[in-house]
This record gives C-alpha cells, structure tokens and sequence, in this order.
C-alpha cells in the first residue's frame, strides 16, 4: 500500500455587508447541526490554535462533507474515527445525512450559495463501485485527470475552482504540489455571498479603538448600525452574543463577543465542549434597538488539515490504507487542506422592499428604552449559518 490519495478543499465566503430585521426568525433545530456544531467548535479551536495568525476562517461543513465522502471507502478504525469525530456511531445515519445535505446545497440559488463536490481519478484508476455510488448520491462531479503532466492538471483543478466560485478562487493550486503517483484527488467548494437587508451607512463607518489585548491598541473601521437585532449574554461562558440575518432567506451571522478583552482563548475552550447551537437558539429580540459597532474584516486563511484532524483523533486516514476507493490498490490520503476567505464590509446594498418590525406592549405614554450598546472592539467569534447548520466560523484578533 502507497500513501497516493490526494485530498484538497477550496471555500470561499463573501459577506458583502447590508443588515435588516427578519420577523418570524423560526429555523428548525436538528441532531445533524448539533452534530456539525460540536465538530466545527472542535476544528475552530484546533485551527486557531495551529494557526501562525490568530484571525482565522474555515468551513468545517466543507471538512465533514469529504471526511464522509471518504469514509464510504474506508473501514475499520479509519471510519470509525471519522464517525466518532461527526457525532454518530451509525454509517448509514451518517451517508443519509449528508448525502441529502449535499444535494440540498447543491439545488439552492448558486447566487448566494453554491456546494460542489468534485472527484479526479487519475488515468489508469477506476473509482470502486460502492464508492462510486456514493459520489453520486453526494451530488458529485467525477473526471479522469492526467496527473503526469501537473501543470496540465493544475490548470484543470484551477479552472474549476474559479469557475464553481463565481471567480473568487483564482489559481488555488500549484503545479509542485501535484504529482504523477496521485491516484484520486477531492475537492469541495462552498461559496457564499449574502447581503444585509438595511446597509450599514459608509458614511457611519469611521476609524475606532480596537483592543488587540490588554497592552495593544489599534484604530479600525468601524462599521455602526441601530436596529432591533436578536441578542444573548451567557455569564457562563463569558460572552454577549448578536444576530446579523441575511436577506437571503434562512441565512444569519452570529457574533460572539467575550466579556473580556483577552478571554477569546478561554471562550474557544468552553464553546469546544458544548457547542454553540444552544446559545444561539436562545437568542431573543433585545427589547430595544441596538447602536451596533462592528469592525469591517477580511480574512484569508491557509489551513492544514492533515496536522489539524489528528489531533481530533482522525488518523488513520493518512496512514490506514482504505480499499473501496479505487479497484487498483488501497490508498490513503497525502495531504488535506483548506483555503477560505471571508470579506465582511457595508457594500453589495440592492434595492430591496423587505420590512420587519417586533412589537412589544406599550401604553399610550410610555418612551422606547434607550438605545443599548454593542461595541465589537475586541477580538471575537463568529460563524454563518444556514438554519441551524454551521457554514463558516472564524475568528478575528487584530
């Protein structure tokens, strides 16, 4: 048996920035996205901690949709890891889930969220029945590929990944990183582009104090909005929580920013255990409006999972050999990674008509209560959902 699988893994979010109020606010809550929680809390934390930069980006749902891919291939010890890593102990549960998963993604509107699955088998490899059956149910395009001739193959891969990305990935990969002993290569994309009902004004945005920790002060812009949100304080965990929806239906930012100008470390390990579904399923409307600040972000994020899985106790699939992958010989998977970006500012504003209000008793001579602060001048959690499943999470310190 020769390490010869290749696995690879391209996200890209982008948030362009216009934010209103959604009434009825009623997503559904499964065991699938507490599952796909505790396991994106778990590789959030385990990137963060891996990363040479604190700000960080990734779509674990991009992680899990190919770890499940494969493990239609596997057995053994390699899929029992990956099962235990996703929250069930049952394959089929698993193949279900996911299988449906994928295919619902896949059929949304690709202008605000596409799913791809993509698989190249190099020539001289036939991709083994059962899996090949799964690839299928996974929605999953299949092409032969020459890797003999990378730049060729590089070429391919890239013209795919820009092509899937709305031109957002451009050239994701190298020539040095292909070689001709591949035998079958993975890929996902997930892209998102959302827009906030109601900009944030840019004519508002204006340069604030941002405390990158306790000694070190920077100026950032900060974007500013008043508006009835969604909000959550947790003493237990240390954090204030708010909800930013998307126009797009069933879309949502949540950013969860800790009580302490140092305490996203201590944060990350506490979400690490219980996840974040429950907080976020306990957001209510905060009564009164809201004077949001919120720093303008991007991120671009290079993350190495083959270093990140292991140690989350998946590890047998680089040096297990899995044998229902291809029909030629068993493989393992060589190198597993992910770039993501995400882009968070007040542009991509499209005339809209979408009005929502949250009525709360009042008697005929009562006042609104003030106005209460969100001030996000510190570093901080977030991650974008679609119901109650986890798309991206990240986090962002300077």
């Amino acid at each position: 048996m020769t390490p010869i699988y290749f696995a690879i893994l391209f996200v890209v979010a982008m948030a362009n920035c216009e934010e209103f109020y959604m009434l009825g606010h009623e997503f559904p809550r499964t065991p699938l996205g507490d599952q796909i929680d505790k396991a994106s809390v778990k590789m959030l934390k385990e990137a963060y901690l891996s990363s040479d930069d604190a700000n960080v980006v990734t779509s674990p749902l991009g992680v899990i949709l190919l770890l499940s891919l494969y493990s239609s291939g596997a057995a053994g010890a390699s899929r029992d890891e990956i099962t235990k890593l996703l929250g069930t102990s049952d394959y089929k549960e698993l193949f279900d889930n996911y299988s449906r998963l994928s295919n619902k993604f896949a059929s949304m509107d690709s202008n605000s969220l596409t799913l791809s699955n993509k698989i190249y088998t190099a020539k001289g490899y036939t991709l083994a029945d059962q899996f090949s059956e799964t690839a299928r149910a996974y929605n999953s395009e299949v092409e032969t590929l020459d890797f003999r001739n990378p730049t060729e193959a590089a070429k391919t891969i890239n013209e795919w990944a820009e092509r899937k990305s709305n031109g957002h990935i451009k050239d994701p990969v190298s020539e040095d990183i292909l070689s001709e002993d591949i035998a079958a290569a993975l890929f996902n994309i997930i892209f998102f582009q959302g827009h906030w009902h109601v900009p944030f004004e840019a004519s508002k945005t204006e340069e604030k104090d941002f405390h990158v920790n306790r000694s070190l002060t920077v100026k950032k812009p900060m974007m500013r909005l008043q508006d009835s949100l969604f909000y959550k304080e947790d003493n237990a965990m240390g954090v204030k929580m708010i909800e930013l929806p998307y126009q797009e239906d069933g879309f949502r930012m949540v950013v969860i920013l800790p009580n302490e100008v140092d305490g996203l470390a201590t944060v990350l390990e506490k979400v690490s255990q219980v996840g974040l579904l429950e907080d976020i399923f306990d957001l209510w409307p905060a009564g009164r409006e809201i004077n949001l600040y919120m720093p303008k972000f991007e991120i671009n994020s290079k993350l190495d999972y083959t270093e990140i899985l292991p140690k989350l106790d998946v590890k047998g699939i680089f040096s297990e050999g899995a044998a229902g992958i291809v029909k030629e010989r068993p493989v393992a998977i060589s190198k597993f990674f992910q770039e993501a970006v995400v882009k968070v500012d007040e542009e991509g504003a499209t005339a809209g008509a979408f009005t929502g209000a949250i009525m709360v008793p009042m008697s005929s001579n009562s006042k609104p209560p003030e106005p209460m602060d969100f001030i996000v001048d510190h570093p901080f959690m977030f991650t974008i959902l679609y119901k109650d499943v986890i798309l991206f999470i990240g986090t962002y310190t300077h």
